[in-house]
């Protein structure tokens, strides 16, 4: 390998990319700002620290980032544009520039509102419920992670950054050969602090103590050491965050309790599950996903099979979940509202076409006597008008030519299809 040296303005790393200026760096490199000169836009290059070149794992690590969020291709996930080594021997990622702020940043200024929080939610869990599905767990969600991409609209585009610690089907490597925890130990899950073998639901878990800092500006678990910090990840009882931020109720707690319970098999089942449910502890129809689903299908274990057993959390929000008005999906609504007009029409056609006149004194218009024809029935039926004067002077008129006969209505207007 040649000799590694830190990254300058100036340097190219592909014949077409060149870099501007350093953005940033951390524990495990630096992020530069560069110029694609074919595509004549900005991206993003991340170099691996000149120090972790050497180290087997950590270059494993930022290879496996860029695999990862490859594989995943969801627009909620950065986009990897390319991978490789330069002439010097670093390590590189090129990715897609993104122009906003990470939630980090914007907790420091702001405590979200709640549906604020929830579509942020929603976001990231569409990223890991793609990451999920095929095999992946991002193991490092949290603000830091979560980018909210300023695209001009009222609403942020949020992307899940770093999987640089992704686990793949492979051992769990929470903690490296050298005893050094890999992540964010606040956000982690009770199993990846202890190191056991994890799945998609650590990322559940972290999700739900992201929330818990954007509901509550605060962190749900803090202490000056990383080691402080998970014993009482491991021992405390969790936090309640009305208890913080009273205006949240108890809903929101419930949800909370859910998607933080420390065993796993007590969370949501998905990311997907959980984004729903929280839209749902709101008093709101999920947007996200397939549409609106009941409460009883967002959180299948609740009301408790025993009614009268106590349970410390998920009363209110189980009765919330049953009287939540489920909202049409948007074809349908289309469908209604069409149907609707074109029935409509037919109504006002059948309305204005001649009718008998006593319909139509029924109806409000005024009588108007169309020809009769002449028939057997009229000409010999022994009735008082067929034996009249005017009667019989009326039978012996030419008759008229007639249209034939309207054909019916193709529906009814008063069936409106349902």
């Amino acid at each position: 390998m040649g000799d590694v040296s830190q990254p300058t303005a100036g340097m190219s790393i592909r014949p077409t990319i060149r870099l501007i200026g350093p953005l940033g760096s951390g524990g495990m490199g630096w992020v530069w700002l560069a110029e694609h000169l074919a595509l004549k836009t900005q991206v993003v290059v991340k170099f691996l620290a000149a120090e972790l070149v050497e180290d087997t794992a950590s270059r494993a690590r930022f290879a496996r980032e860029a695999a990862a969020a490859a594989q995943v291709k969801s627009p909620h996930v950065v986009q990897m544009l390319d991978h490789g080594v330069t002439d010097e021997g670093l390590p590189f990622i090129v990715m897609e520039h993104l122009e906003g702020h990470d939630l980090k940043q914007e907790l420091r200024k702001n405590v979200l509102a709640p549906t604020q929080v929830a579509s942020i939610v929603e976001q990231v869990a569409r990223a890991l419920e793609r990451a999920h599905a095929r095999g992946i767990i991002h193991r490092d969600v949290k603000p830091g992670n979560i980018f909210l991409c300023d695209v001009g609209g009222h609403e942020p585009f949020v992307k899940l950054l770093d999987f640089g610690i992704a686990k793949s089907g492979e051992p769990n490597t929470t903690v490296t050969s050298t005893g050094e925890l890999v992540g964010t130990p606040v956000y982690m899950s009770p199993e990846q602090l202890r190191g056991t073998e994890l799945d998609h639901r650590t990322d559940l878990w972290s999700l739900g103590m992201a929330a818990f800092h954007a509901f509550t500006g605060r962190l749900p678990f803090d202490g000056d050491l990383a080691v402080n910090v998970a014993l009482k990840i491991l021992n405390d009882p969790l936090p309640v965050p009305s208890t913080v931020r009273s205006a949240l109720g108890p809903d929101i707690d419930a949800w909370f309790a859910k998607a933080c319970a420390r065993d796993p098999a007590d969370r949501f089942d998905s990311a997907r599950q959980l984004a729903d449910a929280l839209w749902v502890a709101l008093g709101k129809a999920p947007p996200s996903f397939s549409g609106a689903r009941t409460g009883a299908q967002l959180i299948p274990s609740w009301p408790p099979a025993d009614e009268n057993a106590p349970t410390a959390t998920g009363g209110a929000l189980a009765s919330s979940l049953t009287n939540v008005p489920v909202r049409p999906r948007r074809a349908s609504r289309w469908f209604l509202a069409i149907s609707g007009l074109c029935l409509a029409g037919v109504a006002l056609v059948y309305a204005a076409s001649p009718r008998p006149s006593a319909s139509r004194a029924a109806a409000g218009f005024p009588s108007i006597e169309a020809p009769r024809a002449p028939s057997a029935s009229v000409a010999t039926a022994p009735t008082a008008s067929a034996s009249s004067p005017a009667s019989s002077s009326a039978l012996r008129r030419t008759p008229q030519r007639l249209a034939p006969p309207r054909p019916a209505p193709a529906s009814d207007p008063d069936d409106l299809g349902f």
